[in-house]
């Protein structure tokens, strides 16, 4: 009797550790925010690297296999860093649409430098295209990282800017130092080093403006449908619904910046209570749409200022 109570306890305690786990279980997630942002400033340096700086040590003018291998490396990594970007799959969507755009600027390059396909180019044609695609990498960065439509029109209003000053005004006047006679330009890589270096720092220094005038903005002018309803469970939002319709007719009538307002404003958190799913889809919409027309305007119109700037005709292979 003495020996079955005793192992009665001792049974219970090894039914009990039985039951005891001895590995944890953790929900297996491929990376955490910080650690993507991470991955994804690494690759976007490496595709940087690859497109802008690798293929300068080229022989000039850069043979077709090469540039293409290398502009390939930097655009397939450029694409996996936009892939892991913490943000949400719409925002991935609309970078990897810009990123495409970006490839395509880059096989122009390609076209131009390294085969006779497209016969003789003018300079401003070809600064054009590249003034095309740093625009394209910053709308890259701005959605993947900064996301409120006025730090993107903002940005992308000062690269054009800036980009159309110094590739209509300062490269043609680099150039002619640097080259006396502009037929020697294909047989070096002086002036890709400054277009390139000054494109870099200014998307660089744009990307800086952009992440700190993206917290003033997110505060300012919050975009997220993050309002309460009402304490009495109705929410009654007064004139929303007109904005919005009043956003969409500007927006299909090409007045985007009037609906980019008219949108945040609808969009606008209130005490009162906040737009149902539908309604804010359409805002959102009506912001997307319009930022993007915008924001393609203005880098058209920059980009054809260069191209008309700089008629010299390039050597033709």
């Amino acid at each position: 009797m003495t020996a079955e109570v005793a192992e009665r306890p001792r049974a219970q305690r090894q039914s009990t550790w039985s039951r005891d786990e001895v590995w944890h279980s953790w929900p297996l997630s491929w990376a955490d925010r910080a650690s993507r942002s991470i991955l994804l400033v690494a690759l976007a340096i490496g595709g940087l690297l690859a497109c802008y700086g690798l293929t300068l040590l080229l022989h000039r003018p850069p043979t077709f296999a090469p540039s293409l291998t290398l502009r390939g490396i930097g655009v397939l990594l450029l694409l996996l860093a936009a892939l892991v970007a913490p943000a949400s799959s719409s925002y991935r969507l609309g970078a990897v649409y810009c990123i495409a755009l970006f490839a395509l600027c880059h096989v122009a390059i390609i076209l131009i430098q390294s085969t006779p396909l497209l016969g003789a180019t003018t300079y401003g044609a070809l600064d054009a295209i590249q003034f095309c695609a740093g625009g394209a990498l910053v709308m890259v960065w701005m959605l993947v990282r900064m996301r409120h439509p006025l730090t993107i029109l903002i940005v992308a209003l000062g690269y054009a800017t800036a980009g159309a000053a110094f590739f209509a005004r300062a490269l043609p006047t680099i150039r002619r130092q640097l080259a006396a006679n502009p037929w020697e330009e294909a047989q070096t890589a002086a002036d890709e080093v400054v277009a390139r270096g000054v494109m870099l720092v200014l998307v660089l220094g744009l990307v800086l403006l952009g992440w700190w005038l993206d917290g003033w903005m997110r505060a300012l002018l919050p975009v997220a449908n993050v309002a309460e309803p009402h304490g009495s469970g109705r929410a009654s939002r007064t004139g929303e619904g007109q904005r919005l319709r009043s956003a969409i007719i500007t927006m299909l009538a090409g007045l985007d910046l009037i609906a980019i307002p008219v949108a945040i404003s609808a969009k606008q958190p209130t005490a009162r209570g906040r737009l149902s799913t539908e309604d804010d889809w359409w805002a959102s919409i009506v912001l997307a749409v319009s930022t993007a027309r915008t924001t393609m305007v203005v880098l058209a119109i920059a980009a054809a200022v260069i191209w008309l700037s700089d008629p010299i005709y390039r050597a033709q292979h």
